[in-house]
């Protein structure tokens, strides 16, 4: 643990003790000296900010900051460089390969991983393979090896880990390039992973379980089953998610020997083994597995029942001895997400038995609860219109949605496009909406060019609302037309010729792809709110008083579960700090949802204003490990244009406030670390399906 922390006090030029953080929360670096900010300097970051926030990529103030006398500044320099993701920036960091201070020198290798670089991997190798070059350097080249995601970065890797010496000045780097060489898709040599398996360290050995799991190799599994038995929990649960049933089925192994393994660790102490125990358990498909799955849908543990209820739904028909179960459990004597998970599950094993308990349940107090069935009765289509017309005014937006959507299906079942498009002309004229939002979405999949007009004219409409789920979902029926030959794409950019804003950029360029380019260049348009004298009062107030060692601000969101006390990362995030102190001060952050909770990964909010303006994604070189706040992007997830670019590029979403359950490295590089929970770790494990942050303070100096 003391080596990795000498690679931390390389990423920021200010932060508080580790020690602070409590066991199992993120940890802060150590404190390191900083060069004096001169007036002069903070108006750099002045521009800096305005910049990035504007997305404008002027390459003359880049260059010049970029090579300014102050550190600081050529840091923020390369960190702006990255999170811009222009071409443009790879030739400005070449000039600052030679930089002498470590942090500066560490954050252009970080940026030069974040644009890609295939031209600097020599480079890196020789940072990542130098014995003279700084921890937090070399962590950084193996870093960026993860996101030069080659063949050949991927060799590289796994010649150093073959080769590297362990000590504590090692520890770091191979630490990194363990999780580096678990983020290359394709398969390859596991010898040196299976190397630092056998660490002492238990940081080296969780994190080479990591990339065993991911390198999703049949040989892995005599590998995975050892460290399943491993005396660290960190390290059994990473082992036991490598251990599904395919992979083992195909190993010399053999599933039965695997299957063993799991089973043994459902009695293990630790949840987050147990859940993981659960979690592959599901992808074994024999009978036996299912029965303990059944049996284990009545755990306490809502970790355990959901994940149990995920794995049976998982095997479809195949699970129909499950069914009477799964039906009991959709009772209202239930707590409502296993309800929920049940219903879901249910109606994968055997649609039809899910009719009446989703009937029931679209009745239900519970959001959670009448979400599942919400969606449940979409599949059920003509069946489920009874349920489907209880939920058509539900009061929440989304469940009025997929109501909608369904009911509006439901004239699909008519073979006369004329009837369906009558049903979609109604829907277009309401004053809802979710309604028109489901007219959009329920016509994607048969809409023709004759259509483009129609759905122009609703996406019009859709400019004035304050919820932006019509936008997108017009947007994406356009972009289903254009895929099928249409000429949707010309259409809407000859009305629009300019974005008419930074979110309507995000949807149309998942949407259009290369086409947004072309029609709307590589800047979305500038952020409507903030102004030049905001950008001042940010850099002031929120960066330079924490650079100069003011303690950072800290949060405490009031749950349902409890209170957790984060610390926020203002240094490298200044907008996504700004604009969470701001909601906290407006008052904002008042009964908002926990929409999505992923047992043993993370408890994610709603957004939380219904008109959330599209979030710069601040993306820094802090690490989304247990315990991290961030929010999540779209970016490198765009379905009709895989990899990054307008079609999945940053800035992609709103703000979804996360809470870290475990480490997240497949996420590193691509989502904002805001900050840290620095208390209240506990609170953020017993967090269920539709828990509530009921409200959000800044703590003062000193309070606990």
């Amino acid at each position: 643990m003391a080596a990795l922390a000498v690679v931390l006090a390389s990423v920021s030029p200010r932060v508080v003790v580790a020690q602070a953080a409590p066991k199992g929360a993120a940890k802060a670096p150590a404190l390191v000296k900083r060069v004096p900010l001169a007036a002069a300097d903070v108006a750099d970051i002045v521009t800096l900010e305005k910049l990035e926030d504007r997305r404008d990529f002027d390459v003359t103030a880049l260059q010049r900051i970029a090579a300014s006398k102050h550190p600081e500044l050529r840091r923020r320099a390369a960190l702006a460089i990255a999170r811009f993701y222009d071409p443009r920036g790879r030739a400005l960091l070449r000039t600052m390969r030679t930089d002498a201070d470590t942090a500066v020198l560490a954050t252009v290798v970080w940026a030069t991983g974040q644009l890609v670089d295939t031209s600097a991997v020599v480079w890196l190798d020789s940072l990542l393979q130098g014995a003279k070059t700084p921890v937090g350097v070399a962590t950084e080249a193996a870093g960026a090896f993860g996101k030069i995601r080659t063949s050949d970065t991927r060799m590289r890797l796994s010649l150093y880990l073959g080769n590297a010496a362990p000590s504590p000045r090692t520890a770091p780097v191979v630490a990194e390039a363990l999780l580096a060489i678990g983020r290359h898709r394709d398969r390859g040599s596991i010898g040196s992973i299976v190397r630092w398996a056998q660490s002492a360290d238990v940081e080296l050995r969780w994190r080479a379980a990591w990339a065993l799991f991911r390198n999703r190799d049949p040989a892995e599994i005599p590998d995975l089953m050892a460290l399943a038995k491993d005396p660290s929990p960190e390290v059994r649960m990473w082992a036991l998610r490598g251990l599904t049933g395919p992979r083992a089925d195909s190993s010399d192994v053999g599933a039965i020997g695997a299957r063993q393994a799991i089973v043994e660790a459902l009695r293990d102490a630790d949840r987050r083994v147990q859940t993981e125990a659960v979690r592959s358990l599901g992808t074994f498909f024999d009978a036996g597995s299912l029965i303990q799955l059944t049996l284990l849908l009545n755990a306490e543990d809502m970790w355990i029942a959901t994940t149990a209820a995920e794995g049976i739904g998982s095997r479809g028909d195949k699970a129909r001895a499950a069914i009477a179960q799964l039906v009991s459990s959709t009772e209202s004597d239930n707590p409502a997400w296993i309800r929920a998970a049940a219903i879901t599950a249910l109606a994968d094993v055997w649609l039809a038995e899910a009719l009446d308990p989703a009937t029931a349940m679209a009745k239900d107090t519970s959001l959670t609860v009448r979400t599942a069935a919400a969606q449940v009765l979409a599949k059920l289509g003509l069946g489920g219109r009874a349920g489907i017309e209880l939920l058509l005014k539900d009061p929440d937006r989304a469940v009025r949605a997929t109501a909608n959507q369904a009911y509006l299906t439901l004239a699909d079942t008519v073979e006369e496009l004329s009837v369906r498009r009558a049903a979609r002309k109604r829907a277009f004229a309401s004053q809802d909406v979710a309604v028109r939002a489901a007219a959009a979405a329920s016509m994607a999949k048969w809409a023709d060019a004759s259509d483009i007009p129609t759905l122009l004219d609703a996406f019009a409409v859709a400019l004035k609302d304050s919820a932006l789920i019509a936008q997108e979902s017009t947007i994406e029926a356009l972009a289903d037309i254009e895929q099928r030959g249409g000429a949707a794409a010309a259409a809407f950019f000859a009305k629009y010729p300019t974005a008419p804003s930074d979110v309507v950029y995000g949807f149309a360029g998942r949407g259009f792809g290369p086409k947004t380019l072309a029609a709307w260049g590589a800047g979305r348009p500038a952020h409507p709110t903030r102004t030049d004298a905001d950008y001042q009062r940010i850099v002031e107030t929120v960066v330079v008083p924490v650079y100069n060692g003011a303690p950072a601000p800290r949060l405490r969101w009031e749950t349902t579960k409890g209170a957790v006390d984060t610390e926020l990362n203002p240094l490298d995030t200044p907008l996504a700090s700004d604009y969470l102190l701001q909601l906290t001060a407006k008052g904002t952050l008042q009964n908002i949802r926990f929409d999505r909770v992923v047992p043993n990964f993370v408890a994610q909010q709603r957004e939380a204003e219904i008109n959330e303006p599209l979030q710069r994604d601040e993306i820094s070189r802090g690490r989304l490990v247990r315990g991290n706040l961030s929010w999540g992007s779209n970016i490198g997830n765009a379905p009709r244009f895989p990899g990054r670019g307008p079609g999945a590029a940053y800035d992609t979403g709103p703000a979804v406030y996360t809470f870290g359950v475990t480490p997240q490295p497949h996420n590193e590089g691509d989502f904002a670390a805001l900050g840290r929970v620095v208390k209240g770790m506990d609170v953020v494990d017993r967090l269920e399906l539709g828990d509530y942050v009921k409200s959000v303070r800044v703590l003062k100096a000193g309070e606990k």
